[in-house]
């Protein structure tokens, strides 16, 4: 398969950046360390689209080996270090890279299915239904992308996925709401008839919890006109 450069989206702080590569995940996703021009980056890939890698990355300077995660009684903490010491912290090995191929750095170009086709649901318990499926095969929850709307009068939680391996379309479901969520995680019940709701604390037994990853700008991906 021919080598694609990637695409790059910034996530809003190192704490997002910490929730999405270690919360709730059986394996905790490798954080790759580099440079871009005089900046720090710490990156991840959590999908591809059209044969393209996406990879989301914070601006941060990783001097050691690990990022520590650790959400505990609704505080969040993250940090990287430079062994593993404490059985209650979520771990993500850090990956000093050196250099990467030239294609690498270059814009990718617009073919085809460049974009997640975006999916607006009714309400915000299909969304949660829809990140939280895969929970049934013991699978990790899909994260929640959260994000201004193209014309900033909304913001946008959605979640990229594509129900058939076979199709070359990949799909952003997604709801809308008026202000940008103070909370990291969503609580939700499929026992209860209750709406799902924002949190931090996610120590209470009997709830599935998804995590937000809140983005440093619109989500190039996906177009919302709204």
């Amino acid at each position: 398969m021919q080598l694609k450069s990637p695409f790059f989206i910034e996530v809003s702080t190192i704490h997002d950046f910490g929730r999405l590569v270690c919360a709730f995940e059986r394996t905790p996703l490798l954080s790759f360390s580099f440079k871009s021009g005089k900046e720090d980056l710490l990156a991840t890939q959590i999908d591809f689209l059209n044969s393209i890698p996406v990879i989301y990355y914070v601006k941060h300077s990783s001097h050691g080996q690990y990022l520590a995660y650790r959400n505990s009684n609704g505080n969040e903490d993250v940090a990287i270090v430079e062994n593993i010491q404490n059985p209650a912290v979520i771990y993500s090995p850090v990956i000093s890279v050196e250099k990467f191929p030239a294609i690498f750095w270059r814009r990718p170009k617009r073919v085809k299915n460049s974009n997640y086709e975006p999916i607006k649901l009714s309400n915000f318990q299909s969304l949660v239904k829809i990140a939280s499926y895969k929970m049934i095969y013991e699978e990790s929850p899909l994260p929640l992308f959260v994000f201004k709307s193209t014309k900033k009068s909304k913001y946008v939680v959605g979640t990229a996925l594509n129900m058939a391996e076979s199709d070359g379309i990949s799909y952003f479901y997604y709801t809308t709401i008026p202000d940008n969520p103070l909370h990291c995680f969503i609580k939700y019940s499929s026992l209860k008839s209750v709406d799902p709701i924002f949190t931090n604390n996610i120590e209470e037994h009997g709830y599935i919890y998804i995590k937000l990853i809140k983005l440093s700008g619109a989500h190039p991906l996906v177009k919302v006109n709204e």
